[in-house]
């Protein structure tokens, strides 16, 4: 009687020992071995392969992966930043405060697709788990807008002020006032 291995379709297939060979010892790569596998007509993801080599506490050789990502270099010379070409007044710091929050939350959004996209290819089988770099770059843009907006500054006051009016407590928002640079000035002047 056949030994059944880890019980996945490649030890099912009497192929558990032979993948473990091709992995360990003439260091094919998982692609490979998975076209290999699919050659003798046993369907296996990269994720069932991880999976495989897990039960028999073989690590996963991430290193091999044969795909090589070329990046151009991005070339900004910062002392000639054209301003016109941004929808915000210059001298209007709450103009500039929109812009960048809409910046921010831009650059949150399109880290979302990124991360969405990431785990339906989990869900898909297309890839064992979500690269941790995608959640780390979704982490940061969070915090990028977090602090651009003070959104959970702001949720946390608004759920705060629910349980204080839903125990039937009154809360007015206080009345807010700006000193203009001139009062300001002026009233520099008299404390010194």
């Amino acid at each position: 009687m056949a030994t059944l291995g880890c019980g996945c379709k490649i030890c099912k297939a009497n192929l558990g020992e032979y993948v473990n060979e091709l992995i360990t010892v003439e260091r094919v790569p998982p692609k490979e071995v998975i076209n290999i596998l699919q050659n003798e007509n046993v369907k296996v993801t990269e994720k069932l392969l991880k999976k495989h080599l897990s039960a028999y506490s073989i690590p996963y050789p991430e290193n091999m992966k044969d795909e090589t990502i070329i990046c151009e270099p991005i070339t900004v010379d910062l002392n000639k930043i054209d301003f016109s070409q941004y929808d915000f007044d210059a001298n209007n710091i709450e103009s500039i405060v929109s812009f960048l929050q809409k910046i921010n939350l831009k650059i949150l959004l399109n880290q979302q697709l990124i991360t969405l996209k990431a785990q339906q290819d989990v869900i898909d089988g297309k890839c064992p788990d979500v690269p941790k770099a995608v959640l780390d770059n979704f982490a940061i843009a969070y915090q990028i807008f977090e602090r651009s907006t003070a959104v959970n500054v702001r949720i946390n006051q608004q759920q705060a002020i629910k349980t204080v009016t839903d125990m039937g407590l009154l809360v007015q928002q206080p009345t807010q006032f700006y000193i203009s640079s001139d009062v300001q000035n002026t009233t520099d002047r008299e404390a010194n």
